[in-house]
């Protein structure tokens, strides 16, 4: 069936777990933290390593539903803080592989925190590597975890892409019951437009933005997030607008 798809505005859809500017042919997509069930092991949390199976799949039905000739990686492509692990080299060059080889996408990459040690891995590809930021046009893409770069502010920037947040929302009905689902935050910061990417990992459900918490992001926490509009993605059933942070809180879900 592959992935939902929803235009938010002219020109940029929600593909997945994605964002696709036509202007640009850019699939943008975050939070990959591959190699993150080696990362769990070492905390006695032992899992199979079936996430770079799930990632690459819905990589590839992200690109097919955009027909992107781009794919954009905005930070966090490996887990580990420190060193690459030998699980991330690995799963990292197969991933990579994947994306330039079969699916016969350009590809870049935007530093995020988890990123250290990265650019040996994508300079044996010859993909690019964007430390803070990659700039093309009116958009910048940045990870999130630092403040906005001040180019940001000037030059024409019209449209921020950024990951860092894992937003998400739960739902509960009168049983209690619990549905968690990405989503994605699409707001205003200083006018310009302002879109939060939901993590691609399968094994990082979400920050939960109906709960009144505070953002990880400098940006999102300047910004304030209450008048953000949340996109939530069911993958097998669609991608819904479930209005603006503040309603969700008000309405306490």
């Amino acid at each position: 069936m592959g992935v939902p798809v929803l235009e938010v505005e002219r020109g940029v859809l929600l593909v997945g777990l994605g964002l696709y500017v036509e202007e640009l042919d850019v699939l943008a997509v975050a939070d990959l933290h591959i190699g993150y069930e080696e990362a769990l092991a070492e905390q006695g949390v032992y899992l199979p390593p079936l996430q770079v199976g799930e990632v690459k799949r819905l990589l590839g039905e992200m690109v097919e539903a955009s027909g992107a000739g781009r794919v954009v990686i905005v930070g966090d492509v490996k887990h580990e803080f420190g060193d690459i692990s030998r699980q991330e080299w690995r799963e990292t060059l197969d991933v990579l592989r994947y994306l330039l080889e079969e699916l016969g996408v350009g590809v870049e990459v935007v530093r995020g925190n988890h990123d250290n040690f990265l650019v040996g891995v994508l300079r044996r590809l010859g993909v690019p590597f964007h430390d803070p930021y990659l700039r093309e046009g009116r958009w910048m893409f940045f990870h999130g975890h630092r403040p906005l770069p001040v180019e940001g502010f000037s030059g024409g920037v019209g449209g921020i892409v950024m990951g860092h947040e894992h937003p998400a929302i739960v739902l509960r009905d009168e049983l209690g019951a619990r549905l968690k689902l990405k989503a994605f935050l699409v707001g205003e910061y200083m006018g310009r437009r302002v879109y939060v990417l939901p993590a691609v990992s399968p094994l990082m459900p979400g920050s939960e933005v109906n709960v009144e918490r505070e953002p990880m992001s400098p940006l999102l926490r300047e910004a304030g997030v209450e008048g953000f509009r949340v996109y939530a993605v069911d993958l097998d059933a669609g991608v819904f607008d479930f209005g603006t942070v503040g309603m969700l809180r008000a309405a306490s879900f």
